[in-house]
């Protein structure tokens, strides 16, 4: 069997939440798609609005487990483990924040019984496929981060990118409600605002206060991930779920047994 992703592009929208506001996460959705493209959200804490999207069916939750210190989901590896699988009790994928691991980790995931996890970034590397962690989880690597892309390329010229996202492979795009939301034009520019609130403040930021921040005037990220959506629709390309991903490798697999 050929998996579709060593023929052709296939893309995968995901998303870490990373304790954005329900304003936020509501805005930066219906920026990108009012729920006509499937994406993977990897989620830091409850969203109503996204839990009832899941419910019927238009978008896929998975969890952002916080390993770092300070986190709120607690102060073990274990502790924050178990707090996210309350946040999504049926999760069987996660990415770490900051892409955080260790072998410790891991290994407690697939214990779970977790089936996939999705914490390597590349720069944009072309013919990407899953590769079978050591713990026993397939783990799916990240094609672009908009993080990543504004330092990668500052100029956020779209058609420097359209060599890699023509080539055969994974295209796993991982983006952030807030550089969405906020248009964020350079790597410093939504994090100096996240900066300059309490944890509380930014976790309940209102549209209308957003909106006085939203970049309107410069190229911002946000414009690369809509052309990397309009490109994969205008081109006929597969956009998966995550899950899909998986459920592809694994029938792959069964059918080479």
């Amino acid at each position: 069997m050929t998996y579709s992703w060593e023929e052709e592009p296939v893309f995968c929208f995901t998303s870490d939440i990373d304790w954005a506001s329900e304003s936020i996460i509501k805005y930066s959705h219906n920026i990108l798609s009012g729920n006509d493209l499937k994406i993977t959200y990897f989620i830091t804490h409850q969203s109503p609005f996204l839990n009832e999207l899941s419910i019927l069916g238009k978008v896929n939750l998975l969890i952002h487990p916080n390993f770092l210190p300070n986190s709120s989901h607690g102060n073990s590896f274990q502790e924050v483990i178990d707090n996210c699988i309350n946040l999504v009790p049926n999760a069987d994928g996660f990415r770490s924040h900051r892409y955080f691991e260790v072998n410790d980790i891991m290994d407690d995931f697939a214990k779970r019984g977790f089936r996939f996890v999705s914490n390597h970034c590349t720069r944009c590397e072309t013919n990407i496929k899953p590769l079978k962690h050591r713990s026993g989880l397939l783990s799916i690597p990240i094609f672009l981060e908009d993080g990543g892309y504004l330092i990668m390329d500052p100029s956020l010229n779209f058609e420097n990118l359209i060599p890699q996202l023509d080539s055969p492979g994974l295209k796993v795009i991982n983006f952030h409600p807030a550089h969405i939301a906020f248009n964020t034009p350079n790597f410093a520019y939504t994090r100096s605002i996240k900066d300059s609130v309490s944890r509380e403040a930014w976790n309940n930021l209102e549209l209308s206060q957003l909106q006085k921040l939203e970049n309107t005037e410069q190229l911002g990220i946000r414009k690369i991930i809509q052309q990397i959506i309009e490109f994969a629709n205008n081109n006929g390309h597969k956009i998966r779920f995550m899950h899909e991903i998986y459920q592809e490798h694994l029938e792959g697999q069964q059918n080479r047994v």
